[in-house]
């Protein structure tokens, strides 16, 4: 028997809930019916109806007519439509997801009326990462209204067979979203009939996906037509079903309405002013009163601010040094850079934690997560008018740089430096990016390498004082005296605290400690610790669900797995409310001791790759930022030294992802590397249709026209010249429209080496250098001079020691 509308209502836990609009569903407020379109197209093509489904007729209309018309005419149906009534109120929800298969943007304009933001997927190039958080995300399984490529967009409005058959992966995509959704949550589509072949079929498959979950949800109907013997049909598989309209159901919903928290006693901190921020930030007020976790530390996270608090941590020098400098008025930000393992995160949180002592509100970013531009500089605002200060830290923030540059760049415009930014990165991974000069010109970079003799000083008085430290460290390391102690340290103590105690201070060989302890486990646990130490060392976001698809684990065996991988492998929470659980070992450092002997041959790498790429979900951001990082030049697909193997992984990647523009790059740069100018020449087209181009691939133009004029065979000097005249009205472009970006740059330098080389005519080579050098003013980067000295040094013939060319190609790569 069918349910009651208001039971339906007072059951429904929006944030716990996943809606699912079937076609027709948006009927009262106006938007055009199946039959309706059904009618339109048999009038339009002169052909009768016939009981031919909205797809075949379309179809036919279609052939009969043109794509742009059967586009028109549903345009047309779903002009000037408005959401009316309950619809208006869907934005007040927090729902975990929702997923329609209506063209009409109903939903999107009433996010946009209510001020929310709404993220939306209507074609695999929505399958991109975005900075801004969002307050509800919409999966539109058919396209949109607004987009088809008779306009010239990539996305499609899917509505043909033909359609059908060319979007299929796409909507498998979302259609592993929605099965991901669904893990421990209900499920309510809302549809206007049950006599809809189409939201049979939609059921049907929501109902599949939900019985083989570890943890099912509810599904429930929510249907405008009253229909109770078909009802009865539903109810006998489980399903709940309720009659009645949207407003009716949003009206019963009302009293769910989200509120706001209610601020504490006094004014709000200030994550609690800006709720978005607060799942994706770490307090350190909060942090710094957790437990200290010794062991864990010991074992290879870094320190904790509990641990830091506590006393288990010895101070390095760079932390006074970055206290100090962010004391200055004029500051803004810092950079800490430093090889894995070298204890970046643990000085930063213990420099975080001084600033805390001298009044500072503290924080943390969540690296899994995007950094939100907006919100921050708005807390920054919030910050100034109280007359306040607050220090954030972002690790790993070469993943993040484009919106550390937009957050600097907005601070500066505001004349604001109540946000100071602490920064830390790896110098491989830093220093050939494009940073903004306002780092250079209100920030300060600091290294950090081996530690200090003051630092190994103060390493064997936490020795001495701690007894809960001293109890981790091997006996034989523990019977020497301090002189030797500090010898000892002094000639191989190259790391943290972490690889101090167990490769300093253990005498066995560290890689002989990690592969005895993997030889310890049982066989499926040493696939599993294989598996993720290698895709951590390649840079992917290695997680719960990724690690269940590539291995074929059943989910109910994730628990007994990490419990008996304690101390190896550990979860941690990136999103719960998604169910996205990330997985990490306990060091990046043993992660690669792993990964160097468990994958030895670059076969069995190449098919790591493939697996992770062919088992990616691009409607998460954690994946699509896996697969930027499987493009980087240290330890992803770039270290295959087949080039053909590498287009052949890229081309999976663009195929999965079209509107990530990571691989696109990685592409056109093989394939002019391979002199398959050709194929280079088509994807730059190609790009520049999709993209509008970008700096990189106007980089790549440059460079596609140089080598060209190197390296093509039978062609007379004059025309190499010429090719060459070509390229420099490019690099001039491109200077004109990317006036910093030193890549460009550094592309007109090697233009203007070329050029000198075939005419003897320095004038190119003298421009490249004046810009090169007035970008030196502009950005401040050290690695700008760095340039300008290696071409100088190369026009002028001098040889360039191979440490130093190594270094060119990092900075330009």
């Amino acid at each position: 028997m069918p349910i009651k509308l208001e039971d339906l209502a007072k059951e429904i836990d929006p944030k716990n809930t996943v809606l699912l609009f079937g076609a027709g569903s948006s009927i009262p407020s106006g938007a055009p019916s199946v039959g309706t379109l059904i009618e339109k197209y048999s009038t339009a093509s002169g052909v009768a109806a016939n009981g031919y489904t909205l797809s075949e007729m379309a179809s036919i209309c279609e052939a009969k007519t043109s794509r742009r018309k059967i586009i028109s005419v549903l345009r047309e149906l779903c002009a000037n439509l408005r959401p009316t009534g309950g619809l208006k109120n869907i934005a007040l929800y927090p729902w975990k997801s929702i997923f329609s298969t209506n063209y009409d943007n109903l939903i999107e304009q009433a996010y946009k009326n209510q001020g929310k933001k709404l993220r939306v997927y209507d074609s695999n190039f929505s399958f991109t990462t975005t900075s801004d958080a969002e307050d509800g995300v919409l999966f539109k399984i058919h396209g949109t209204i607004e987009r088809d490529i008779s306009d010239g967009h990539n996305s499609r409005i899917i509505i043909t067979e033909a359609d059908y058959e060319q979007t299929e992966t796409y909507r498998e995509y979302l259609y592993d979203r929605l099965k991901g959704d669904l893990a421990g949550s209900d499920l309510l589509i809302i549809g206007h009939s049950l006599a809809d072949p189409d939201l049979k079929a939609i059921v049907n498959r929501a109902a599949t996906i939900n019985s083989k979950l570890l943890s099912p949800g509810r599904i429930c109907l929510l249907m405008y037509t009253p229909d109770p013997d078909r009802a009865s049909l539903f109810e006998s598989r489980g399903i709940k079903v309720a009659f009645g309209g949207i407003d009716d159901f949003f009206a019963a919903l009302s009293p769910r309405i989200s509120k706001s928290p209610a601020a504490a006693a006094g004014d709000p901190t200030l994550l609690e002013s800006f709720p978005a921020l607060q799942p994706v930030t770490t307090d350190v007020a909060h942090a710094a009163a957790l437990h200290p976790d010794i062991s864990g530390m010991f074992n290879g996270k870094a320190a904790t601010f509990a641990d830091v608090i506590a006393g288990f941590t010895f101070k390095r020098r760079v932390v006074e040094q970055i206290k100090t400098y962010l004391g200055g008025d004029s500051t803004l930000c810092v950079t800490l850079l430093g090889a894995s393992g070298v204890g970046k995160t643990t000085a930063t949180r213990q420099a975080l934690t001084a600033l805390r002592n001298d009044g500072y509100a503290c924080f943390e970013h969540k690296g899994d997560h995007a950094l939100s531009v907006q919100h921050w500089h708005d807390a920054a605002e919030q910050l100034k008018r109280k007359g306040e200060v607050a220090a954030l830290f972002v690790d790993d923030a070469h993943r993040h740089l484009t919106q550390i540059n937009d957050l600097v760049d907005a601070l500066v415009r505001s004349d604001n430096a109540h946000l100071k930014l602490l920064i830390c990165s790896s110098k491989n991974h830093w220093l050939p990016r494009i940073k903004s000069p306002h780092l250079y010109k209100y920030g300060e970079t600091f290294e950090l390498s081996k530690l200090l003799p003051a630092e190994i000083e103060a390493l064997l008085t936490l020795l001495d004082t701690s007894s809960e430290v001293r109890s981790l460290i091997e006996g034989q390391f523990e019977g020497f005296n301090r002189e030797e102690r500090r010898r000892r340290l002094s000639i191989r103590c190259e790391a943290d605290m972490f690889v101090c105690l167990k490769n300093i201070f253990a005498n066995d060989n560290f890689d002989d400690i990690v592969l005895k302890e993997y030889a310890d486990l049982a066989e499926p646990l040493r696939d599993v610790y294989r598996h993720v130490a290698a895709m951590e060392t390649a840079g992917i976001r290695v997680h719960r669900q990724l690690v269940i698809r590539i291995l074929g684990i059943d989910a109910a065996a994730i628990e007994p797995i990490l419990k008996n991988l304690t101390e190896i492998i550990s979860e941690y929470g990136i999103d719960e409310r998604l169910g996205i659980f990330g997985w990490r070992s306990r060091h990046p450092v043993i992660a690669g001791i792993v990964a160097k002997y468990k994958f030895p041959d670059m076969k069995k790498t190449i098919e790591l790759f493939e697996s992770v790429i062919n088992n990616i979900s691009p409607t998460y951001d954690i994946e699509i930022r896996s697969l930027r990082e499987l493009c980087n030049v240290e330890t992803g697909i770039s270290r295959i030294p087949d080039k053909n193997q590498q287009n052949r992984l890229l081309r999976m990647m663009m195929s999965n992802a079209p509107g990530e523009r990571v691989p696109r790059h990685r592409l056109i740069r093989n394939l002019i590397d391979q002199g398959q100018f050709e194929k280079a020449e088509t994807e730059i087209r190609l790009f520049n249709k999709d993209f509008g181009g970008d700096g990189p691939v106007h980089r790549y133009r440059i460079k596609l026209l140089v080598e060209r004029a190197i390296r093509s065979p039978g062609i007379l000097d004059e025309d190499r010249v010429a090719i060459l005249e070509e390229a420099h009205e490019l690099a001039v472009q491109g200077v004109s429209r990317y006036p910093i970006n030193k890549n460009i740059l550094s592309a007109f330098a090697e233009l203007g080496i070329e050029y000198y080389r075939k005419t003897g005519s320095f004038a190119y080579f003298d421009e490249a250098i004046s810009q090169l050098t007035i970008a030196e003013e502009k950005l401040g980067d050290p690695q700008v001079s760095s340039l300008i000295a290696l071409y100088q040094r190369r026009i002028a013939g001098q040889p360039v020691p191979e440490v130093v060319e190594r270094e060119e190609a990092a900075l330009v790569d």
